[in-house]
């Protein structure tokens, strides 16, 4: 039976393969049907991959990543501000200097000299400063209190004497007008006359006037004096005295009148007139020391006013203070005397070159004894507490990046490995175009000192755009996007497969993507179902 069915299938084999080689086009055609329909049936066949993955809540951040250079953060080329001889350099190109370390000095004399005498000026304008903010000294304060006690005994003498005097003007006035040149005047119908003649009519009209005027005078005066003791107020004595010395001037003058009337050429010839003439002789001799008397005790007083007032004030002033107004105007010589200071000071640092910061001399171009000229670069520096890394970020990326963002960089010396945490220091806001695209200059500052960093190494920078701690972050893989906010995702729900709709929010640097909506922690995703095509395009 065996055999039977063997020689039949070797027959039916033989009449197949006779079959193709007559008929060779069917045989191709049939080959090309055969062919596409083993096509169609592996590449549009879903592939479906039963991995499954599990959201859940986690971190998701995104990065821009550039590359740089690292270099100093800060470098300086120093130079003299004048002209000179180098007299000082004390530093070698490598040698690590601090911050303010004078570096090179050119010759100076004339400068030093120049700080100093300013220093003492500005020293000298404070020092007076400060005696007038201080006030008076006590040793001052004593000298002005015993000036203003010598000053106010003078002037109560002074006044203890004006009594005696007023008393001495109204006995003498009284005396030489009624008694001694009572017969020189008549008094009649309300008005005086001489009783005699005269030759020399204007004068005896004065004369006569005078003695009226006189009268009135010697009245008020004589009302002030009766009540003039040695204890009255000094406003009293003061109104006295003046009185007093108002009625011995106008009595001088009447006295001087007569005298010149009765000594004229017209009036010596007369004998009748040579007993008025020999009372008048007492009477100018008696006027002349009561005029000087009270002359001179006027001057004293007058002189002793003036000290006790003027010794008033000083000592007021001495205990008040100094005034505000010389005070505001020493201090405005201190300014002036600072400026000065500061003025020379800046004229010696031109002959200067000190470190602007703590680094590593790079280039010495300079020796003893060599003259400088200004502006000519010197000593040049570089820092080594801080490194920084120049990058270069496109314009579809430098919206995302803002100052003070952190920063992860790797740098080729050490691998990919070794992390140095850094930071966004400035944003330069004018773009560069290298090759078609605009580029914008982002500097990254390391945080920290690492003796690791190198200047001129080369970087890898991972900045820091976006950190969210705590989403629905999901591979991408597992989600089939629609747009840009939109997309679908595969559920295993018991089983069975589930199509969710869902919100999309950032896209992490890892290729995650956040899910907003349509998605529960712990919900078990598939791969959507694709084709190889599809897949190829979903993955892009």
């Amino acid at each position: 039976m065996t055999d039977t069915n063997t020689s039949s299938f070797s027959r039916a084999q033989h009449k197949v393969s006779h079959f193709l080689s007559e008929h060779k086009t069917y045989t191709a055609f049939l080959l090309v049907v055969l062919s596409a329909i083993i096509f169609y049936a592996v590449f549009s066949t879903p592939t479906q991959s039963q991995e499954t993955y599990t959201a859940s809540f986690g971190p998701l951040k995104q990065y821009v990543k550039v590359s740089g250079q690292v270099k100093s953060s800060e470098d300086a080329n120093l130079s003299f501000q004048t002209s000179g001889s180098v007299s000082y350099v004390g530093v070698k190109t490598g040698q690590e200097v601090s911050q303010g370390k004078v570096l090179a000095t050119l010759s100076a004399g004339d400068a030093q000299a120049s700080v100093l005498q300013a220093e003492a000026g500005l020293s000298s304008a404070q020092a007076v400063l400060e005696q007038l903010k201080q006030g008076a000294r006590k040793e001052e304060l004593a000298v002005k209190q015993q000036i203003f006690d010598n000053a106010k005994s003078s002037l109560e003498q002074s006044y203890n004497a004006l009594p005696d005097s007023i008393q001495n003007v109204d006995a003498v006035t009284a005396d030489i007008v009624k008694n001694k040149f009572s017969s020189l005047f008549i008094f009649s119908n309300g008005r005086y006359s001489l009783s005699f003649g005269s030759c020399d009519q204007r004068l005896q009209s004065e004369l006569e006037t005078k003695r009226a005027d006189l009268e009135i005078t010697l009245a008020n005066f004589q009302k002030k004096s009766s009540v003039i003791t040695s204890i009255s107020q000094t406003e009293s004595i003061d109104n006295a005295f003046e009185s007093a010395y108002e009625a011995a001037i106008m009595t001088n003058d009447l006295v001087n009148g007569i005298s010149n009337l009765l000594l004229s050429s017209c009036s010596t010839s007369n004998a009748n007139l040579e007993s008025f003439r020999i009372i008048l002789s007492p009477v100018k001799t008696s006027m002349t020391a009561l005029f000087s008397d009270i002359t001179l005790k006027r001057s004293a007083l007058l002189a002793s006013k003036n000290a006790f007032n003027q010794a008033s004030r000083d000592l007021d002033l001495t205990r008040a203070g100094t005034d505000p107004y010389k005070i505001k105007a020493q201090a405005a010589s201190v300014a002036q005397a600072e400026a000065s200071v500061a003025q020379a000071r800046s004229g010696l640092s031109k002959t200067i070159i000190t470190a602007p910061f703590s680094g590593v001399v790079s280039d010495v171009n300079l020796s003893l004894g060599e003259t400088v000229t200004l502006g000519k670069t010197v000593i040049s520096m570089v820092a080594v507490d801080g490194y920084e890394i120049e990058a270069k970020v496109p314009e579809i990326d430098i919206v995302k990046v803002k100052m003070g963002a952190l920063v992860d960089v790797t740098l080729d010396a050490y691998g990919r490995s070794i992390v140095f945490p850094a930071k966004v220091t400035r944003i330069n806001p004018t773009a560069t175009t290298e090759g078609s695209v605009p580029v914008y200059k982002v500097i990254v500052t390391f945080l920290g000192k690492d003796d690791r960093i190198k200047q001129g190494m080369t970087a890898n920078v991972q900045i820091l755009t976006e950190s969210k701690s705590n989403v629905l972050a999901v591979p991408a893989r597992y989600v089939k996007v629609i747009d840009e906010k939109t997309g679908t995702v595969v559920v295993s729900v018991k089983g069975k497969e589930e199509v969710r709709n869902v919100m999309l929010g950032a896209r992490g640097s890892d290729g995650s993507l956040e899910v907003t909506q349509g998605l529960l922690d712990g919900d078990a995703l598939l791969p959507p179902n694709t084709t190889v095509r599809e897949a190829q395009k979903q993955t892009k």
